[in-house]
């Protein structure tokens, strides 16, 4: 998975199968400036770190916004963004040339500030994993199943309580190992995490597990084929980025979903409700894409921030 995902985002049909929520506007991307501001002010010299972005339009839309509205605040910050996928850095300097505060890492760095992702965690590769018996995929794209070989794989089932679930489970080693990372990028701050996922307690809806593969924006359920072409994903289990958060450090300040989170957002608040009122077509499509975030994304997004402790 991991070397399908890499191959996906290092080509030009990276992006072209799905669309996230700072692409349908730029109300999403002024929300989490308005929300971020609050807590930037801590630090004398701010950060963001942002995971995976995309076509650069979430970071665009933040530094346009405390262009704007906090001056002071945009001289000071800087604005780093890690990205792997060479095909994507160029997309993000072109769409980004007129901010020079923005820089690619290719590691994270320390900071004291905020490091946050919008649909990262769900591209991290996971083990497919029913009673003692692993997934693999052979060359010829065959499904295999062996002994589960690492044993990380069953402290984590003991650790997340799953022993003994009749259902098909999905461990993301790497989402522990890189929350391990932003810890220790972290001097001191903040971590957001906001993706499709689900909780301990919502398992038992995903009996065959949530692996799928999207191509033109259509889902194909068979993962297995068109692997490198296609957009393969699996839901977050945030139950798992909060307990493994306190190994780490990092304690859960807030967890709520994506409608939840924008509706306590009076900028976004402000937004829907002028967009409301007014008759032209244009604010009537903006209107139905933020609705669209507070719908059909505002249950399946969840919002996870964590506070790294000193």
């Amino acid at each position: 998975m991991e070397h399908a995902v890499r191959e996906y985002y290092s080509s030009n049909r990276a992006l072209k199968d799905f669309f996230t929520a700072p692409e349908l506007d730029r109300a999403f991307g002024e929300a989490l400036a308005e929300f971020f501001s609050k807590h930037l002010c801590e630090f004398d010299k701010p950060v963001l770190l942002e995971l995976g972005a995309g076509r650069g339009i979430l970071a665009r839309d933040i530094l346009n916004y405390y262009r704007e509205n906090y001056p002071q605040l945009f001289k000071n910050i800087k604005y780093y963004i890690y990205e792997f996928s060479p095909y994507l850095i160029e997309k993000q300097k072109q769409v980004l040339r007129n901010f020079p505060n923005v820089e690619w890492v290719e590691n994270l760095p320390k900071i004291e500030g905020i490091i946050f992702s919008n649909e990262f965690f769900d591209t991290l590769p996971v083990h497919i994993i029913k009673g003692n018996k692993e997934l693999y995929i052979d060359d010829s794209g065959n499904e295999i199943w062996l002994n589960v070989q690492d044993e990380r794989i069953n402290e984590y089932i003991n650790r997340m309580g799953y022993n003994g679930l009749d259902q098909v489970l999905e461990v993301c080693l790497d989402c522990i190992d890189f929350l391990k990372k932003i810890s220790e990028s972290l001097i001191q701050g903040y971590h957001m995490v906001i993706d499709y996922g689900y909780t301990s307690e919502e398992l038992p809806r995903f009996p065959e597990g949530t692996v799928v593969a999207y191509r033109d924006h259509k889902v194909i359920k068979d993962f297995t084929k068109g692997a490198g072409s296609v957009d393969i994903t699996a839901h977050v289990n945030f139950s798992a980025l909060i307990e493994y958060g306190k190994d780490f450090g990092l304690e859960t300040i807030l967890f709520q979903n994506q409608r939840d989170f924008l509706m306590h957002i009076p900028t976004f608040l402000n937004e829907l409700e002028k967009l409301s009122w007014e008759e032209d077509a244009g604010s009537v499509e903006r209107l139905s894409r933020l609705k669209t975030m507070l719908v059909s994304m505002g249950d399946k997004f969840k919002v996870l921030l964590q506070r790294k402790l000193s």
